[in-house]
């Protein structure tokens, strides 16, 4: 975690000590929700082990529009930014390890030292990144291109994710996503 930090500004071993502390490191089980729509959302999240699937429902479908894996930054953005319910669910696919900070820890650091601002800003801003490359890819991206895009990412993760979850992920039916891996086999 120092490491991640220190890519965006030097930390001194007494400002490290103090953010340490407000840390803390939350286990789930494959299945266990981080959370539920409905309930407000207090935790920013480094996945440090697993993955996870965001995803809302709609007239009894699930659309699961994000799949955080290993040193993604994952949490229900409007609800804790808005200090809101949340309209969506973030459920763990595999048996996860993350690191978390509750919002008024975020406060208290950010308050008590300025390079805790500029990496509190950083880390919202890569999940504003993340959501909108993710939207340039729904709309510019075929398919089998956020397939790719996600093998590339990590994929010994990918192969871990349920096939329903995956091609709910990429826009297209668990069927469609079955003959576009068979087609990439093929090549």
């Amino acid at each position: 975690m120092r490491e991640l930090f220190e890519k965006i500004i030097t930390l001194e071993d007494n400002e490290w000590e103090v953010a340490n502390k407000l840390f803390k490191e939350r286990h789930f089980e494959k299945g266990d929700y981080l959370i539920c729509e409905g309930k407000t959302e207090n935790y920013i999240n480094l996945i440090l082990e697993g993955a996870c699937r965001i995803f809302c429902i709609k007239d009894g479908i699930e659309y699961n529009y994000e799949i955080g894996l290993e040193d993604d930054w994952i949490t229900s953005y409007k609800s804790f930014i808005n200090r809101t319910p949340s309209d969506e669910y973030i459920q763990a696919l595999t048996n996860m390890k993350v690191i978390s900070i509750h919002t008024d820890n975020i406060t208290v650091l950010a308050s008590l030292n300025y390079k805790f601002a500029i990496i509190e800003r950083q880390i919202i801003n890569q999940i504003v990144i993340d959501k909108t490359e993710r939207l340039r890819s729904f709309i510019a991206d075929t398919p089998e291109e956020r397939y790719i895009m996600l093998l590339k990412k990590k994929q010994q993760l990918a192969q871990s994710i349920p096939l329903k979850h995956l091609a709910s992920y990429i826009g297209i039916t668990a069927e469609s996503l079955s003959r576009l891996r068979k087609r990439l086999i093929d090549k």
